[in-house]
């Protein structure tokens, strides 16, 4: 249910969390409106504090509309999200053939570094012997030891 506050003889609708971030937006015009800008700015924080919406702050619009404004309501965490938010955006808009070509080379690069690492594989295989596998083995270790001390 809406809450509704009485300022100067005027009534304002104060949005809820679930609100969209243009009600906010709206909310903060017509208090600028009534009361100025400082003022404005004091209620708006209170009534965010209570009912702000925790999706409104990883909006890169709503942020910008913040900033200029000289409104801080998020902390690093949440402007961490909507940073990245915003480079996600930019990156699927704009690069739309770069995320083609990353989705073809990213795919080839591993297939290619697969076939390195088992080509490296096999000819370590290949120069192997019986000596080298029982050194693997505790007992194979001693007995290899033990002849190389013998043999100086």
């Amino acid at each position: 249910m809406p809450i509704e506050i009485n300022i100067q003889n005027k009534l304002f609708v104060v949005p809820e969390s679930n609100d969209p971030c243009l009600l906010w937006v709206d909310y903060f015009n017509a208090l600028k409106t009534a009361v100025g800008i400082a003022n404005a700015r004091t209620i708006w924080l209170v009534t965010w504090k209570t009912n702000g919406s925790s999706s409104c702050t990883t909006n890169g619009d709503f942020n910008r509309w913040l900033k200029k404004n000289k409104i801080d309501v998020s902390n690093a965490a949440t402007r961490a999200i909507a940073d990245a938010s915003e480079i996600g955006s930019n990156f699927m808009g704009l690069g739309k053939n770069l995320s083609k070509v990353a989705s073809i080379a990213v795919p080839v690069t591993l297939t290619l570094l697969l076939a390195v690492i088992g080509m490296i594989l096999w000819n370590t295989a290949k120069k192997a012997d019986v000596t080298d596998l029982a050194m693997l083995t505790p007992m194979g270790k001693s007995i290899g030891g033990g002849i190389k001390f013998l043999n100086k």
